[in-house]
Protein backbone atom coordinates (compact mmCIF):
# COMPACT_ATOMS: atom_id res chain seq x y z
CA UNK A 1 0.00 0.00 0.00
CA UNK A 2 3.07 2.09 0.78
CA UNK A 3 4.29 1.73 -2.67
CA UNK A 4 0.81 2.65 -4.28
CA UNK A 5 0.87 5.82 -2.36
CA UNK A 6 4.41 6.75 -2.91
CA UNK A 7 4.10 6.11 -7.12
CA UNK A 8 1.62 8.77 -6.85
CA UNK A 9 3.04 11.59 -5.56
CA UNK A 10 5.58 10.90 -7.86
CA UNK A 11 2.94 10.96 -11.11
CA UNK A 12 1.65 14.30 -9.29
CA UNK A 13 5.30 15.73 -8.69
CA UNK A 14 6.35 15.02 -12.66
CA UNK A 15 3.30 16.62 -14.11
CA UNK A 16 4.00 19.87 -11.52
CA UNK A 17 7.54 19.68 -13.20
CA UNK A 18 6.80 19.07 -16.89
CA UNK A 19 4.17 22.79 -16.16
CA UNK A 20 7.07 24.27 -14.74
CA UNK A 21 9.22 23.53 -17.99
CA UNK A 22 7.16 24.42 -20.00
CA UNK A 23 6.99 28.19 -18.21
CA UNK A 24 10.71 28.26 -17.60
CA UNK A 25 10.91 27.74 -21.59
CA UNK A 26 8.15 30.34 -22.31
CA UNK A 27 10.20 33.27 -20.63
CA UNK A 28 13.90 31.56 -22.55
CA UNK A 29 12.94 31.04 -26.06
CA UNK A 30 12.29 34.71 -26.88
CA UNK A 31 15.80 35.37 -25.66
CA UNK A 32 16.98 32.50 -27.77
CA UNK A 33 15.70 33.40 -30.67
CA UNK A 34 17.14 37.14 -30.38
CA UNK A 35 20.48 35.60 -29.52
CA UNK A 36 20.01 33.50 -32.90
CA UNK A 37 19.14 36.30 -35.07
CA UNK A 38 21.64 39.07 -33.72
CA UNK A 39 24.62 35.80 -34.68
CA UNK A 40 22.68 35.50 -38.32
CA UNK A 41 22.54 39.38 -38.70
CA UNK A 42 26.22 40.23 -37.33
CA UNK A 43 27.69 37.00 -39.32
CA UNK A 44 26.05 38.70 -42.63
CA UNK A 45 27.41 41.92 -41.91
CA UNK A 46 30.89 40.16 -41.74
CA UNK A 47 30.61 38.21 -44.44
CA UNK A 48 29.41 41.29 -46.52
CA UNK A 49 32.16 43.41 -45.36
CA UNK A 50 34.72 40.37 -46.96
CA UNK A 51 32.94 40.88 -49.93
CA UNK A 52 32.83 44.65 -49.67
CA UNK A 53 36.67 44.09 -49.29
CA UNK A 54 37.24 41.38 -52.25
CA UNK A 55 35.68 44.31 -54.50
CA UNK A 56 37.71 46.72 -53.51
CA UNK A 57 40.63 44.41 -53.45
CA UNK A 58 39.69 43.66 -57.47
CA UNK A 59 39.19 47.19 -58.76
CA UNK A 60 42.51 48.27 -57.09
CA UNK A 61 44.03 45.29 -59.13
CA UNK A 62 42.30 46.43 -62.64
CA UNK A 63 43.31 50.41 -61.61
CA UNK A 64 47.32 49.48 -61.38
CA UNK A 65 47.40 48.21 -64.53
CA UNK A 66 48.65 50.84 -66.90
CA UNK A 67 45.71 50.79 -69.51
CA UNK A 68 42.77 50.81 -66.73
CA UNK A 69 41.09 53.87 -65.46
CA UNK A 70 38.86 54.46 -62.97
CA UNK A 71 35.83 53.37 -65.16
CA UNK A 72 37.31 50.08 -65.62
CA UNK A 73 37.84 50.18 -61.30
CA UNK A 74 33.76 50.65 -60.94
CA UNK A 75 32.93 47.94 -63.51
CA UNK A 76 35.36 45.82 -62.15
CA UNK A 77 34.02 46.02 -58.48
CA UNK A 78 30.37 46.67 -59.90
CA UNK A 79 30.82 43.21 -61.37
CA UNK A 80 32.26 41.32 -58.16
CA UNK A 81 29.52 42.99 -56.19
CA UNK A 82 26.52 41.91 -58.45
CA UNK A 83 28.38 38.10 -58.67
CA UNK A 84 27.76 38.17 -55.15
CA UNK A 85 23.91 38.74 -55.14
CA UNK A 86 24.21 42.28 -54.59
CA UNK A 87 22.26 43.31 -57.98
CA UNK A 88 21.16 47.04 -59.01
CA UNK A 89 18.43 47.44 -56.53
CA UNK A 90 21.31 46.98 -53.52
CA UNK A 91 24.44 47.95 -54.91
CA UNK A 92 24.30 50.50 -58.02
CA UNK A 93 27.19 53.37 -57.36
CA UNK A 94 26.31 56.52 -56.71
CA UNK A 95 23.00 56.49 -55.85
CA UNK A 96 23.27 53.15 -54.11
CA UNK A 97 26.35 52.75 -52.69
CA UNK A 98 29.68 54.20 -53.47
CA UNK A 99 33.20 53.27 -54.79
CA UNK A 100 35.43 55.98 -53.26
CA UNK A 101 38.83 56.10 -55.85
CA UNK A 102 42.14 57.86 -54.98
CA UNK A 103 45.33 57.99 -56.63
CA UNK A 104 48.40 59.40 -55.46
CA UNK A 105 51.56 60.32 -58.27
CA UNK A 106 54.75 59.92 -56.48
CA UNK A 107 55.42 63.22 -55.53
CA UNK A 108 52.05 63.48 -53.35
CA UNK A 109 49.83 65.19 -56.07
CA UNK A 110 46.08 63.72 -56.23
CA UNK A 111 45.35 62.65 -59.44
CA UNK A 112 41.65 62.70 -60.73
CA UNK A 113 42.36 59.47 -63.12
CA UNK A 114 43.93 56.11 -62.54
CA UNK A 115 44.97 55.97 -66.31
CA UNK A 116 47.17 59.63 -65.78
CA UNK A 117 49.28 57.79 -63.29
CA UNK A 118 53.08 57.18 -63.76
CA UNK A 119 54.28 53.69 -62.59
CA UNK A 120 54.79 54.41 -58.70
CA UNK A 121 51.60 56.08 -58.06
CA UNK A 122 49.06 54.71 -55.36
CA UNK A 123 45.99 54.01 -56.38
CA UNK A 124 43.90 53.07 -53.64
CA UNK A 125 40.14 52.08 -53.40
CA UNK A 126 36.99 51.80 -50.65
CA UNK A 127 33.34 50.09 -51.46
CA UNK A 128 30.69 51.55 -49.38
CA UNK A 129 27.25 49.85 -49.09
CA UNK A 130 24.52 51.22 -47.09
CA UNK A 131 23.24 48.14 -44.29
CA UNK A 132 19.83 48.73 -45.53
CA UNK A 133 21.12 46.47 -48.31
CA UNK A 134 22.90 43.89 -46.51
CA UNK A 135 20.41 43.70 -42.98
CA UNK A 136 17.87 40.23 -43.40
CA UNK A 137 15.99 40.90 -40.38
CA UNK A 138 16.46 44.16 -38.55
CA UNK A 139 18.53 47.02 -38.40
CA UNK A 140 18.57 46.55 -34.77
CA UNK A 141 21.58 44.44 -34.51
CA UNK A 142 23.71 46.88 -37.26
CA UNK A 143 23.41 50.20 -36.13
CA UNK A 144 25.56 52.17 -38.71
CA UNK A 145 23.94 53.32 -41.96
CA UNK A 146 26.72 52.25 -44.46
CA UNK A 147 29.18 49.10 -44.28
CA UNK A 148 32.90 50.38 -45.42
CA UNK A 149 35.23 47.68 -46.78
CA UNK A 150 38.60 48.11 -45.93
CA UNK A 151 40.91 50.72 -48.14
CA UNK A 152 42.55 48.67 -50.53
CA UNK A 153 46.00 50.59 -51.77
CA UNK A 154 48.29 49.09 -54.12
CA UNK A 155 51.00 50.70 -56.54
CA UNK A 156 50.75 51.21 -60.26
CA UNK A 157 53.36 49.45 -62.44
Amino acid sequence: MRLLRFGKQTDLRRRMRSGIAAVEMAFIAPILVLIALGMFELSRGVMVRQILTGAARKGCRTGIIHQYGNSDIISDATNVMQDNGFDTTLFNPPTIGSINITVTDPSGTVLSDALDATPGSTVSVQVVIPTSSVNWVSSYFMTNSMVESDTVVMMKQ
